[in-house]
């Protein structure tokens, strides 16, 4: 399963780089003969800035409604921000993914928004060229959330009345992870990249006590009880692309793999994050989009029908249509 998924990411992304063409710059006939001509240069045109930003939101509103259903308010927010810069040998590349989402049951939380998305990612990458699609590159990579994340389970008191305990499982830098890696990278053209380094180093902070409360003995997401951090060395592998798929419909993808040299051998619990958006834009104002993510990491235990498991895939979707801005 898990190999398919690996295969099936490359895949998509490598279909990607043979979508895009290179872009040849033309000559200025007769510049360098012409001594009396002043080229300004203009260093703003250096960079290029790009982005997305969307907000839905959606209501339902129920009274006397004999077929039951919940009242509810929810909205969902999505910003995709990128900062390149590129002049002679030298390319920097900016990215951040803000996601946040939520939702209030009128009916069975009078009084509490639960969160459904939240993510915040920061991405930077510099590189220096050695050849027309290669560069000697340093990357940082930066995410974690914005809110506390909590699970929500149905216990009942001493006297036998049902409530809903509430514990939390995640918050702000709990978990954050932070990878930092020197390597390779080959950009074909502005929309597609691959990098890959074998000297990366990922940390895993979790500051929180009350999400190692929930956690217990076994640590929280790989850091062991009694530390807040976990420092790992291996392998990293990152591809980016964005394109357009038709005049009003863009993609954009990454996928990032990680394997810790101490976990044995090549692909043997291989960290996966693949996140996916595409967006079909109806008018200036108004699109359709559709986010995902997939993770597979084996040092986050996930709890299904009160059973623990290392290997099990993670996959969240967030789709709607609203107010969406691109640039």
């Amino acid at each position: 399963m898990k190999k398919s998924l690996l295969i099936t990411a490359f895949a998509v992304l490598t279909a990607s780089a043979n979508a895009q063409t290179d872009e040849v710059a033309k000559d200025v006939a007769g510049l360098a003969k012409d001594s009396k001509v002043t080229v300004e240069v203009d260093s703003s045109k250096n960079w290029k800035f790009s982005g997305m930003l969307s907000l839905t939101a959606a209501h339902t509103g129920l009274k006397n409604w004999s077929a039951g259903g919940d009242r509810q308010f929810g909205f969902n927010a999505l910003a995709n921000l990128n900062a390149n810069y590129a002049k002679d040998k030298h390319s920097w590349q900016n990215s951040v993914i803000a996601q946040y989402g939520t939702v209030k049951l009128f009916d069975q939380l009078p009084d509490e928004f639960r969160k459904t998305d939240d993510k915040l990612q920061f991405s930077s990458k510099y590189g220096y060229a050695f050849s027309k699609k290669f560069y000697y590159s340093a990357i940082f990579d930066y995410k974690s959330q914005f809110a506390n994340g909590y699970v929500y389970n149905k216990e009942k008191d001493a006297n036998g009345e049902e409530f809903v305990n509430k514990s939390r499982t995640s918050q702000w830098w709990s978990p954050l992870y932070l990878t930092y890696a020197v390597g390779i990278d080959y950009q074909p053209n502005e929309n597609f990249t691959l990098y890959f380094s074998p000297l990366c180093g990922k940390t895993t902070v979790v500051t929180s006590d009350k999400v190692f409360e929930y956690f217990g003995n076994k640590g929280a997401y790989g850091v062991e009880q009694g530390s807040h951090s976990r420092s790992e060395f291996g392998w990293y592998f990152k591809a980016n692309a964005l394109y357009s798929i038709a005049k009003n419909i863009t993609f954009n993808t990454n996928l990032t793999l990680f394997q810790n040299y101490k976990d044995g051998c090549p692909f043997d619990e291989v960290d996966v994050d693949w996140n996916v958006i595409i967006t079909l834009q109806i008018n200036k104002w108004l699109a359709f989009n559709i986010a995902t993510e997939l993770i597979y990491d084996e040092d986050i235990e996930i709890e299904v029908d009160n059973k623990a498991y290392n290997s099990k895939v993670q996959f969240k979707d967030v789709i709607g249509a609203g107010l969406t801005f691109k640039f």
